[in-house]
């Protein structure tokens, strides 16, 4: 996240830093692909449930002790997950209003 970033300060900072004069709408475009951020983003929230059933089987186990740990990468991993799920039923609804588009 950023942290202390606020408003026009912002875009002049950035242009600054591109060496940009255009101002806010020029953008730096990259050519990533929306599967590769797809695919990005389900394996971070794979990640998540990995760590959160980690921690929990140590915890389990005895093994690790730590609960506020433990607690935090499970609230973690199910935040991600509802994300992931609210994410695709937006797109799933989007995808079935354009189908929906009388030609």
């Amino acid at each position: 996240m950023i942290a202390g970033v606020n408003g026009a300060s912002a875009y002049a900072r950035a242009a600054q830093l591109n060496g940009s004069t255009a101002g806010p709408i020029a953008t730096n475009v990259s050519n990533t692909s929306f599967e590769s951020k797809l695919g990005a983003a389900i394996n971070s929230v794979d990640q998540a449930q990995s760590t959160g059933d980690t921690a929990l089987d140590l915890l389990a186990s005895g093994e690790q002790v730590d609960l506020h740990g433990t607690m935090i990468a499970l609230e973690k991993a199910d935040i991600s997950l509802r994300t992931m799920v609210s994410v695709r039923d937006r797109v799933v609804a989007a995808y079935e209003q354009v189908m929906n588009m009388a030609i």
